[in-house]
């Protein structure tokens, strides 16, 4: 099939090392690994857009923001700092003006690809998609990996309006012809904005098994970061208040008490990484704490094979929607993890059985948990071995095996008289 995949988020960058950029990259290249050509349209894209398209395997079209609407960004983060406001980086009016220049790139494409479906990856104010699907007549496919106008008004700098960017988002998720979201309890949220159940199909984050296996050596990182010999605890990811490296921290003070030769491996970076480094250099145990920094997707598996527990500690949030990559990846590596018992955490690990749970938020009963691992090598194989093998189908290819398989029912269907009832015309109408 012909894919035009999309995403029309001037934040992502599709050759950087977010865990938004992983999965775009992941799944592209899972979709033409299995012999389908892709097409994908993106705002922020590397000098080096050759390589990017050789690894992926699919063209890149660039659609970043025009000059006028850097313009407007620049004047409208510089009057949020004149009111002593956190200004974002590409405010709502500039995301949503960007939809103009993102269309005309996306059509552009569309002219060339002649594509069987848009597959989107869902952004705030995005809406050129659902427009560029309806002109085209052909099925709109709506990745949704968060419910943006909630996760930028708690988590991030604020939405200017949002009544209105509620609207937007559930006007988005209504219309899409296929809405795949990444957990259930999205699948919950999109229920209760009228989307049509049987529009729905919840697709977790996956992992890729050829990065992310039992057999890696990790001897190079600790020989690197002087680990040997040491009982490494590890942590890879993102340094923000919702990914809970707070409860990590307490809890390693205390093990490093009990055990000096206990070490923390932490893969990432963020804004609250300087606060943290900080609270470790007061506390005495720098020089027991590794801040590693982000790195390529490509090398974190190294650093996951010389961690001896891999930690996700969430803490507990009223609305946890997300679909951890870390947690996949953890897994599939063969790491014994600990996790907090919250949202599809406690949906994937199996506690006792491919990892263990503890309440969100509680510093002491993490530290229940990765003593008991310190103290049983025997569990911490069994674990590792068990959840390596439960992620042996979470994989990217799994994922975009079930993707077409939707859609090409949702095409096919009962024929023109379904295809009509979808709101779906000519394949390549309107090219």
């Amino acid at each position: 099939m012909k894919i035009l995949y999309l995403c029309n988020d001037p934040g992502i960058d599709l050759a950087g090392k977010s865990g938004a950029a992983i999965h775009i990259r992941s799944f592209a290249r899972a979709l033409t690994e299995l012999g389908h050509e892709v097409v994908i349209v993106a705002c922020r894209l590397p000098d080096c857009k050759q390589t990017l398209e050789e690894e992926l395997h699919a063209l890149v079209w660039p659609a970043p923001l025009s000059p006028w609407n850097r313009a407007l960004a620049q004047v409208l983060r510089a009057a949020k700092r004149m009111i002593g406001r956190t200004p974002r980086r590409n405010p709502d009016a500039v995301r949503l003006f960007h939809n103009l220049t993102f269309f005309k790139a996306a059509r552009r494409a569309a002219k060339q690809l002649h594509p069987d479906f848009i597959y989107e990856r869902y952004s705030l104010w995005a809406v050129a998609g659902l427009r560029l699907a309806k002109k085209c007549s052909i099925p709109l496919v709506l990745e949704v990996n968060a419910p943006f106008a909630y996760e930028q008004q708690h988590y991030r700098a604020g939405v200017t309006c949002p009544p209105l960017a509620r609207w937007v988002e559930r006007m988005i998720w209504r219309k899409a012809h296929l809405v795949i979201p990444v957990s259930e309890s999205l699948d919950s949220q999109l229920r209760k904005a009228s989307v049509k159940a049987e529009r729905i199909h919840v697709l977790p984050n996956a992992v890729n098994p050829h990065l992310f296996h039992p057999g890696l050596d990790g001897s190079l990182v600790r020989q690197r970061h002087n680990l040997d010999g040491r009982f490494v605890i590890g942590f890879v990811g993102t340094f923000k208040r919702w990914h809970g490296v707070d409860v990590l921290l307490s809890a390693f003070r205390e093990l490093h008490r009990g055990d000096p030769s206990i070490h923390l491996l932490l893969v990432g970076d963020g804004p609250l990484r300087p606060q943290f480094e900080k609270e470790m250099q007061d506390a005495g145990l720098i020089e027991a704490v590794t801040f590693v920094g982000a790195l390529t997707h490509e090398d974190v598996p190294q650093y996951l094979a010389a961690m001896d527990v891999a930690v996700a500690p969430y803490p507990a949030l009223d609305n946890f929607y997300f679909s951890p990559l870390k947690l996949f990846e953890y897994m599939a590596a063969g790491r014994p993890v600990v996790a907090s018992r919250v949202g599809q955490v406690a949906e994937v690990v199996v506690d006792g059985v491919t990892g263990l749970l503890f309440e969100p938020g509680d510093p002491a009963d993490l530290v229940r948990c990765v003593a008991r691992l310190r103290n049983d090598h025997a569990l911490r194989e069994e674990l590792g071995q068990k959840a390596s093998e439960a992620c042996s189908e979470r994989t990217w290819t799994h994922n975009a095996a079930k993707v077409i398989g939707r859609v090409e029912q949702l095409i096919q269907g009962n024929g023109s008289g379904r295809r009509h009832a979808l709101g779906l015309g000519s394949s390549h109408a309107g090219n």
